[in-house]
């Protein structure tokens, strides 16, 4: 079964917290749905929450408890992984209880996670959304993948978030051949924006995304390639820009966790800075403007898509 095949079923949606990625890519698959008949519900905890509603005011909320991970500025993605993977197992096994508690309450036709090991039931459908079929690890950290592709084959159907003639993924989304797995197209929230402006203005822009252990890092790379005559702006959530150690009266400041007002400043920017995630590179596709992205330090999966884009 794929996007195009499902209509007129109540569905339940939940993304992982590790970035806000996953929910900016879930928002257009929404809107898709929505579109084909169906009724979302999207669990997550309140700031996820808060976003799916300024997209979509009347949508039907459930608060749900995040992942338990905390980012390192000092360790690998995969070592810190490894570190908390106890927490992380038992969360997961906790997950399954959850969801079937949901389908029951909310009668439940179809149950989509993007990317929660976990958010999967045997009362309904399950979907695992992703684009990383493949995880682009080398040495011991590639029993990662051999538990990722455990875990993501116990659902029923694994959607691809990739357009196999693009391959903006590249690898990552390469399909084995398996007949549960279908790719879905390329996701972006703007492509539902037709009110929005793609005229572009002389500026640039950086997206403080991410981890926030990681945005000085961020910010001096902006600082370091953006140029002095180009009219500059940081935009991110609040706490983000209280965090900014430094003051700048040639950078325009904006703090705000509405991301109606993100996108109005994504959509006008000449250039925009940012991490290479890939939720970023799908809207940047979209929008087209020229990128400037950096890969996350210690993630695997930026490292590879810096590789295989850069910023041509």
């Amino acid at each position: 079964m794929n996007l195009s095949e499902v209509h007129n079923k109540k569905i339940l949606i939940s993304c992982l917290n590790w970035g806000m990625g996953h929910v900016s890519r879930s928002l257009g698959l929404i809107q898709k749905l929505e579109n084909q008949g169906n009724e979302c519900i999207v669990a997550g905890n309140e700031d996820q929450l808060e976003v799916f509603r300024t997209y979509f005011p009347r949508i039907e909320t459930i608060t749900h408890s995040d992942y338990p991970f905390n980012f390192s500025n000092t360790l690998t993605f995969s070592t810190a992984l490894w570190k908390q993977k106890s927490k992380l197992l038992s969360y997961i096994q906790k997950e399954k209880e959850d969801v079937l508690n949901f389908v029951k309450k909310y009668n439940i036709d179809l149950v989509i996670s993007d990317h929660r090991y976990g958010f999967r039931t045997d009362a309904c459908t399950s979907i695992f959304l992703t684009h990383q079929f493949n995880l682009p690890l080398k040495g011991l950290s590639k029993l990662f993948d051999f538990f990722h592709k455990r875990w993501i084959n116990k659902f029923d159907l694994i959607w691809l978030v990739d357009d196999p003639n693009k391959k903006l993924a590249g690898k990552l989304a390469e399909s084995n051949g398996s007949k549960k797995i279908f790719y879905i197209g390329i996701l972006s929230r703007f492509e539902n924006q037709p009110q929005i402006n793609l005229v572009k203005k002389n500026n640039a822009l950086l997206l403080l995304s991410g981890p926030g252990v990681h945005h000085d890092f961020l910010l001096q790379s902006f600082l370091t390639q953006c140029p002095e005559t180009q009219e500059k702006i940081v935009i991110g959530n609040p706490e983000a820009i209280e965090d900014i150690q430094f003051t700048n009266d040639n950078i325009v400041f904006v703090a705000t966790k509405d991301w109606l007002v993100i996108d109005k400043y994504l959509a006008e920017a000449q250039d925009v800075y940012s991490f290479f995630g890939y939720s970023t590179l799908m809207d940047i596709n979209y929008i087209q403007c020229n990128k400037h992205l950096f890969p996350c330090p210690h993630q695997w999966e930026q490292s590879y898509l810096n590789e295989l884009h850069g910023n041509n």
